[in-house]
């Protein structure tokens, strides 16, 4: 039989490993993505996405130039994080820049703002401000409430 204590260490330090390892996979992400957006003369990218009733996508990504024109998307590749493809055959290891943006986006979401497309979702964007390097996630969370009352007459 196995002891309470034993399984919820056991539990919590699995969830430990987890937590470092998508914290690991979005820092790699940031860092990647940054000089390819610069080379490209990008200054502000937005992934758009949306979910509800237990699937959610990203709908969209846009990327903007100084000036704030939409300007195209860059064609370019960037290293996968190397805890995803180990064992990795040629050309694998490598992932297009859109790849990349929507992993960090949906990594960025698992970890906070886990179940986003449950039951009435949620919707927002991940923005990156390329110049300083910033990424924001803003994320709507949506729910419907009730405001019950139980008189006695």
């Amino acid at each position: 039989m196995t002891d309470i204590q034993t399984t919820m260490r056991d539990f919590a330090a699995r969830q430990a490993e987890r937590e470092a390892h998508v914290l690991a996979r979005i820092a790699h992400y940031k860092q990647a993505v940054i000089a390819p957006l610069r080379a490209a003369g990008i200054a502000r990218v937005e992934v758009r996405f949306e979910g509800y009733g237990d699937s959610g996508a990203i709908e969209d990504c846009t990327f903007y130039d100084a000036t704030g024109a939409i300007a195209d998307e860059p064609e370019v590749l960037v290293d996968r994080h190397d805890q995803e493809a180990p064992k990795a055959e040629e050309g694998e290891a490598m992932q297009t820049l859109r790849e990349a943006l929507d992993s960090l986006t949906y990594l960025a979401l698992e970890r906070h703002h886990p179940g986003w497309e449950i039951n009435d979702g949620a919707a927002g964007e991940l923005v990156i401000d390329v110049a300083s390097a910033t990424f924001t996630l803003e994320c709507q969370l949506r729910y419907v409430a009730t405001d019950d009352h139980s008189t006695g007459l």
